[in-house]
């Protein structure tokens, strides 16, 4: 599932935030908790299409806000468990969603009528928001999976 990819997604942006460029960064691990080369391959692929590599380093494409914060309102915070409100600022801090995107993740959820939303719920959200933009910019049209590829 592209949920996994999200996780390899995580897993990459702690590791270059960690000063480590994505040359160094150790596949081994990845391999070892059971990842596929697909599932590797495609979170590589969606990364050299989203971010900017400058001198091995990763920024977004997109430029991020002037210093503000998105913060959630009362019924958006009753929807997002305090782990999901924890995951959604990580996964912004990493760069991995961008304003536009979270704030399509939030729309989603509070859509979607969850009562309490997990971890787990709120990656589903995330991976169909981050892999629905395939094909919206320029040079992302590149597909994530050859066809005979699968994902555990």
């Amino acid at each position: 599932m592209k949920e996994k990819v999200i996780e390899i997604l995580v897993y990459l942006m702690s590791e270059v935030q960690e000063n480590k460029r994505l040359s160094d960064v150790d596949l081994g691990d990845l391999k070892s908790q059971g990842y596929t080369q697909s599932e590797i391959s495609a979170a590589f692929s969606w990364l050299y299409d989203t971010m900017r590599i400058t001198d091995g380093v990763l920024t977004r494409a997109t430029k991020p806000g002037l210093g503000s914060r998105r913060v959630l309102n009362e019924a958006e915070k009753i929807v997002f468990s305090t782990e999901s409100q924890g995951y959604l600022i990580q996964l912004r801090e990493l760069e991995l969603l961008d304003d536009q995107d979270l704030e399509g993740v939030i729309e989603r959820a509070m859509i979607a009528g969850y009562e309490r939303l997990s971890v787990d719920e709120l990656r589903e959200i995330v991976a169909s928001v981050l892999f629905s933009k395939t094909g919206r910019d320029p040079g992302t049209d590149r597909s994530m999976l050859n066809s005979r590829d699968t994902i555990h």
